[in-house]
């Protein structure tokens, strides 16, 4: 977004002004060439390449006339680290996505807390996890959880209100309406896989984040999408706020604590979170996820080995783990995967 963000400068405080950026032919134009990162070998942004211009064109009009209509998903399930199903929206679609969150993103930046990770820039998980880690050295304790089932348990309606009070564009919260209730199922719900609803989804969290950090006033504080940690030194703090927090998420975002995945422990022993074991003086990778990660490798050296895979895609593969285990008391573990010939 920095890259961009002189289109929307002078709108910043005119956050009730804000359609005509999203519909202007400039950031419809960028929209799409972030749309087409990771799918310029299907056919369908091809497609829509081909005619840029006057498909641009087109969208702007249904847009600016307030007659666009967002199509149907198409679904697929995942099913590791768990079983997921994915919605992908139609390119055109996507193009429309992008051009919101390249307008709305720089207003919440503004009021997100710092210690939320999740899909934004220069965030990601490793941060997330080495910031655990600086402030589980700090606290003896820490309360960990995440949502029951997340993405599907956003209430529409809820989410829309939240909009609303930081948005007054009434043609923007139209189409943001539409984008919303376009996904899930009896108003509950926005689909995995959308640029807009991992927005979206850390918007609704938002509002957590502050009642965590404001109200129950804990300085120690990271999320991660659903998976958050709250960390401090008054054991009994933690064990009085768990019913406080449950309460909150049910009554004011219509969410669940996942209940298996809920505890309070102590930093000696340790904080599983996003797939590393975090301690004061270290952090493991988590034995779940070295498997995983192994046996994906395992998977593209076969299918290399009789020219299934080219070179530059098992290379790809083998960068994107050691990059990320660098980060981390790895480096015993990465020599073990070159030695064996697994990276």
């Amino acid at each position: 977004m920095a890259g961009n963000y002189f289109i929307f400068k002078g709108l910043m405080r005119r956050i009730n002004d804000l359609y005509d950026s999203v519909t202007s032919f400039e950031n419809l134009m960028i929209a799409a060439k972030k749309a087409l990162k990771g799918t310029k070998s299907k056919s369908e942004s091809l497609e829509f390449y081909f005619n840029l211009e006057s498909n641009l064109i087109n969208l702007q009009n249904e847009l600016e006339s307030e007659t666009y209509e967002p199509g149907g998903y198409k679904y697929f399930k995942v099913f590791k680290p768990k079983e997921r199903e994915i919605a992908v929206a139609p390119f055109r679609d996507r193009v429309v996505h992008h051009a919101i969150v390249n307008v709305i993103e720089p207003i919440y930046e503004k009021i997100f807390i710092s210690d939320s990770y999740a899909t934004r820039k220069n965030k990601g998980t490793h941060k997330a996890v080495l910031k655990a880690q600086e402030m589980i050295k700090r606290n003896e304790w820490y309360f960990k959880s995440d949502i029951r089932k997340y993405f599907p348990s956003i209430d529409q309606e809820v989410m829309i209100k939240i909009l609303g009070r930081k948005i007054k564009d009434k043609r923007l919260l139209s189409l943001l309406k539409k984008v919303i209730r376009n996904g899930g199922a009896k108003g509950k719900g926005l689909p995995i896989g959308n640029l807009t609803s991992q927005f979206l989804a850390n918007v609704y969290l938002d509002r957590f984040d502050h009642y965590i950090k404001d109200e129950l006033g804990f300085k120690y504080y990271v999320r991660y999408m659903d998976d958050f940690v709250v960390f401090d030194n008054d054991k009994e703090k933690l064990i009085n706020s768990r019913k406080a927090i449950s309460c909150f998420l049910q009554e004011k975002l219509k969410l669940e604590l996942k209940e298996n995945a809920t505890y309070i422990n102590k930093r000696l022993n340790g904080l599983s979170f996003l797939g590393m074991r975090v301690f004061p003086s270290l952090i493991g990778i988590n034995s779940v996820n070295l498997k995983r990660s192994v046996r994906k490798m395992r998977i593209k050296a076969n299918l290399y080995s009789v020219g299934k895979i080219r070179d530059e895609k098992i290379s790809q593969s083998a960068q994107s783990i050691t990059g990320y285990l660098k980060y981390f008391n790895t480096y015993k573990l990465r020599s073990d995967l070159i030695s064996k010939g697994i990276i």
